[in-house]
């Protein structure tokens, strides 16, 4: 929000709130700059009564500009990263997801629960997503899309006297029409530097109508009815265009079958369950995963295949590694099979979180992280340990192996009085090897026990006996 001495100006998100405000500063110098996408609930009581501007946008323009210039951001934002499952959804999914966030169904209701567990209690100091808990808590309509009712929440009465709306699609000539109405003594100043300003903050892509299909141009048709008919919308097509948008995405988490948690199967881990709980406390003590990340101070780690910077085509094999090696392949030869052998596993360890302690809501970041399939199993846990994710609570139970979608925001509650351990595996399919790393991974170093005499003393390398499954 920016306050001047003639006006006030509701920076609603992807409306040209940036590059007015950019211009705005330049040219008048009695300006006051009130937090980052403040609703008009904010403004401070001196300035209630002085007109207010804001600005308009068409609703299936909106949705897209929204979805790419989040899904690009070098930091996105909580709401983009929970409606997308971390990324991991497409466009319609993503964009329905956020039509539909006020919905009564299972679902929305399940969104708007992750979505209050994260947000902050206050708009201050809140950069980029411009929402609080207490947002959510209120919104809840079957009838009213997102874009609507942030609209609404942004600018509040439309019928407002006050109230002065210019349409993002004429920005220049609009702006300064409302401008000079309110007698702005600088509005020829404004209107030139809009030639030298540009656009600011603008997405990458291409027309809007390339990216819907009849069921989700019909959604926002129905779900924005109010905006769309106030303001005389109309989906248009690009005479342009021939084609269709088809987003191609080369990895996805669980495979695209299901959001946040996959039951893959289970195994038996009973023998590796005795081997753990002869873990000595100086074993576990040695763990640097609660210095290097302040999220995990509850937990402790025995790493078994590990790179301390994420190496995603040549895993490091760790003394430890060879000491649980008679009962890790069991358990490797279910997942190389599972997979049917195309790729490889890139990280291996042993997590314990400590009783009556949790591992606070948090995403995993970086290009590893985020193209392997994670897995847990759990060895030692007990009802009183909850993993959430996505907004989705569950208890996972010893022996099950669960892909599970760590692009997203997730956290686990231990409120027992047991330590609670689970086995994690990081399967990276060969696919999502960087290019350049390909020819790498055909010379594989010998820390790897594939290149390494077998163990069993037969002469032959490691994956050309015993491991050759």
């Amino acid at each position: 929000m920016l306050i001047t001495d003639k006006f006030i100006l509701i920076h609603m998100h992807k409306t040209g709130g940036q590059t007015l405000s950019n211009i705005i500063v330049n040219n008048i110098s009695n300006h006051n700059v009130v937090g980052y996408h403040f609703p008009i609930s904010e403004v401070p009581d001196v300035d209630i009564n002085k007109p207010v501007i804001g600005i308009v946008r068409n609703p299936w323009d909106w949705y897209v500009s929204w979805y790419f210039f989040n899904k690009n951001a070098e930091v996105q934002n909580t709401l983009f990263v929970i409606l997308s499952d971390g990324g991991q959804s497409d466009f319609k999914t993503t964009i329905t997801n956020l039509i539909n966030l006020g919905s009564n169904n299972k679902s929305s209701k399940l969104y708007r629960e992750a979505l209050i567990s994260v947000l902050p209690d206050s708009l201050e100091g809140n950069q980029g997503v411009g929402l609080t808990k207490q947002c959510i808590e209120n919104f809840s309509s079957d009838n009213q899309g997102y874009y609507s009712w942030l609209f609404t929440r942004m600018h509040g009465n439309l019928d407002a006297k006050n109230l002065h709306i210019g349409l993002f699609e004429d920005l220049q000539n609009s702006f300064i029409s409302i401008i000079k109405k309110l007698e702005v003594g600088e509005s020829e100043k404004i209107d030139q530097s809009f030639a030298t300003t540009g656009k600011l903050n603008s997405s990458s892509r291409a027309h809007y109508s390339r990216y819907f299909d009849d069921e989700l141009l019909q959604l926002i048709q129905q779900k924005e009815s109010e905006i769309i008919k106030r303001y005389n919308y109309q989906y248009l097509l690009d005479e342009n265009d021939t084609f269709s948008f088809t987003e191609q995405r080369e990895f996805t988490k669980l495979f695209g079958k299901a959001k946040n948690f996959l039951h893959v199967m289970n195994v038996d881990v009973s023998n590796l369950i005795s081997e753990v709980k002869k873990i000595q406390p100086e074993v576990w003590d040695a763990s640097s995963r609660r210095e290097r990340f302040e999220v995990h101070t509850a937990t402790h780690s025995l790493n078994f295949i590990f790179d301390i910077d994420f190496c995603h085509y040549n895993p490091t094999y760790l003394t430890s590694y060879y000491h649980f090696i008679h009962l890790l392949e069991p358990i490797e030869k279910v997942i190389y099979n599972h997979y049917k052998h195309d790729g490889f596993i890139g990280r291996m360890m042993l997590t314990k979180l400590k009783a009556n302690s949790e591992i606070n809501v948090h995403t995993d970041n970086g290009y590893s992280l985020l193209h392997c399939h994670r897995m847990h199993i759990p060895l030692i846990t007990n009802e009183g340990v909850i993993f959430t994710i996505g907004g989705e609570d569950r208890n996972l139970k010893v022996g099950e192996l669960w892909e599970i979608n760590n692009a997203t925001l997730h956290r686990v509650s231990n409120t027992s009085d047991t330590d609670r351990i689970h086995l994690i595996i990081d399967w990276i399919p060969n696919s999502t090897v960087i290019e350049e790393e390909k020819v790498k991974r055909d010379n594989l170093s010998t820390n790897n026990p594939i290149k390494q005499p077998c163990p069993c003393g037969s002469g032959k390398l490691y994956g050309d006996c015993h491991r050759a499954w």
